[in-house]
């Protein structure tokens, strides 16, 4: 399948990755009093996937220098073409990650057997990124879940902070556990007792799902 270069400069690989952690950031915060939506963006290590409830979601694995997409729009998966197919252009480690990591995490039923079904891939490095369909429809059948992550900082907080309807307090406290993530992204950080007082949280389970997701990327909880 024809390969097309995304010529947006948000949607290189550093720049992905940094609107994915601020988004799984405000999630994370958000879920501490809503966990019926813990779904929505999960950490596998290196493997980011998120899911609108909608019949939209996608996958993004993270590399040290390049990162692979694959997304789902449920409207369009009646179409799909075969998933490798989508990748037939792409560099064969780009393929081997596709096959190993994001097909894994699309996969649905398909007359009895366990099938990828994808509609839309991406993937590239800080300098190019290339996709399976032009920009709008690469948008169209799934990226868009992506958008967001893939625009700039100040951008994404208004959107996250209005989306969560996030406090002042919380709003703080992303911004503060976005930049530390940033400045140390393999090192785990742990939460001070006011970082989890700044959650308001007041459910448990809540607050359980809360702890989870920050886990996924790195944050711990404090000891008690």
């Amino acid at each position: 399948m024809e390969k097309h270069q995304v010529s947006d400069s948000g949607w290189k690989r550093q720049a992905v990755w940094e609107g994915c952690m601020l988004a799984s950031i405000a999630h994370a915060i958000f879920v501490a009093n809503n966990p019926d939506f813990a779904y929505e963006h999960s950490w596998d290590g290196n493997n980011y996937s998120t899911n609108d409830g909608q019949g939209s979601r996608g996958t993004v694995t993270f590399g040290q220098d390049f990162f692979v997409g694959g997304f789902r729009n449920e409207e369009f998966s009646v179409e799909t073409t075969e998933a490798k197919e989508l990748f037939s252009q792409a560099p064969q480690r780009v393929q081997k990650i596709a096959e190993e990591d994001i097909f894994q995490y699309l996969l649905d039923e398909v007359d009895g057997s366990a099938l990828p079904i994808v509609t839309t891939v991406l993937w590239g490095n800080d300098d190019q990124v290339f996709s399976s369909h032009p920009y709008d429809d690469m948008i169209e059948q799934g990226a868009h879940l992506l958008e967001i992550q893939a625009s700039e900082y100040e951008t994404g907080v208004k959107y996250w902070e209005e989306y969560y309807e996030l406090t002042e307090r919380q709003l703080t406290l992303l911004k503060k556990l976005y930049h530390l993530k940033l400045e140390n992204p393999a090192r785990t950080i742990t939460l001070s007792v006011e970082d989890i007082q700044a959650l308001d949280a007041v459910d448990a389970e809540g607050m359980e799902e809360s702890k989870v997701s920050f886990s996924e990327m790195g944050f711990e909880w404090p000891s008690k």
